[in-house]
């Protein structure tokens, strides 16, 4: 198969690129590293012809250095110019790298509306970043209904490396309060290569249409259990957690499990080898 990637250079695209030609497939990058521009559709285009698939990365991270003009601008053009390349060339899947941001309670903006999260709960964007990867998600139902082409949306958490756990523990050991002040994301991560293999599995998964899938550890990075950090940060969010919260203490706060059905995705890596309790 061959693969038109964008953003194959940056830290997740890199590692689905390799993951990609280690199956054998064929990678056709795109990058502004390289002087691409996914702004402009006939580069896209052209990038894209002859191509089987795409897993469009491409994007602003949201961080305070972005201008919120220019994140939508990526954000949106990128996505048109993807779709648009889909139809043109008659590529009939897509993987688009959406973020937990498109609903709109990562980053300290806003409390869940429940707890755990997951696929369904409703998604109250109100950044930038978080905005553009919603509408993305819409752009890529709606080129569904008018295709038929299959859309997979990703919606990673905070996507860790392997220097990343090391940090982490740090950070954890640098104070009770330092997961969750001055913000908490849920203890929620996933690993690069965990996330990697989510996007190669949408190449090949069986048609799901249009589809947004959480990725997430099965566990949090925290050696606190779930339900007590969610009760402590917060106490007046609903819980809708099972008895397996009994079971599996440190189970993750962010359900993947549409993401396994769908992809036949399993998480490798936790947090369980650094926790300390």
């Amino acid at each position: 198969m061959q693969v038109l990637v964008t953003g194959h250079q940056g830290r997740i695209g890199s590692v689905i690129a390799g993951q990609l030609q280690d199956a054998g497939h064929t990678v056709v990058g795109f990058d502004r590293a390289s002087g691409d521009d996914i702004r402009n559709g006939k580069s896209v285009r052209a990038a894209a012809q002859g191509c089987d698939a795409i897993i469009h990365l491409a994007s602003l991270l949201g961080g305070p250095q972005d201008d919120p003009d220019e994140t939508i601008a990526v954000g949106l053009e990128g996505t048109w110019h993807v779709l648009a390349a889909a139809e043109t060339h008659g590529i009939g899947r897509v993987v688009s790298f959406s973020s937990v941001n498109a609903l709109g309670v990562f980053m300290g903006l806003q409390a869940p509306a429940y707890l755990p999260i997951d696929d369904d709960h409703p998604p109250r964007p109100v950044s930038a970043y978080g905005l553009a990867k919603r509408l993305g998600e819409e752009m890529c139902r709606h080129f569904t209904e008018k295709t038929g082409a299959a859309t997979i949306c990703l919606r990673p958490p905070w996507v860790v490396p392997s220097e990343g756990y090391a940090w982490i523990r740090k950070r954890l050991d640098s104070g009770p309060d330092a997961e969750w002040q001055p913000k908490w994301e849920y203890g929620a991560f996933c690993d690069v290569r965990d996330v990697a293999a989510a996007a190669v599995l949408g190449l090949t998964c069986p048609d799901p249409g249009h589809v947004t899938l959480l990725l997430c550890a099965d566990d949090i990075a925290s050696d606190t259990p779930s339900r007590e950090m969610a009760a402590k940060v917060h106490p007046d969010v609903p819980w809708r957690g099972g008895p397996e919260y009994e079971l599996e203490p440190f189970k993750a706060l962010v359900d993947a499990s549409r993401a396994k059905a769908v992809l036949g995705w399993r998480p490798r890596y936790s947090w369980a080898p650094h926790r300390t309790v």
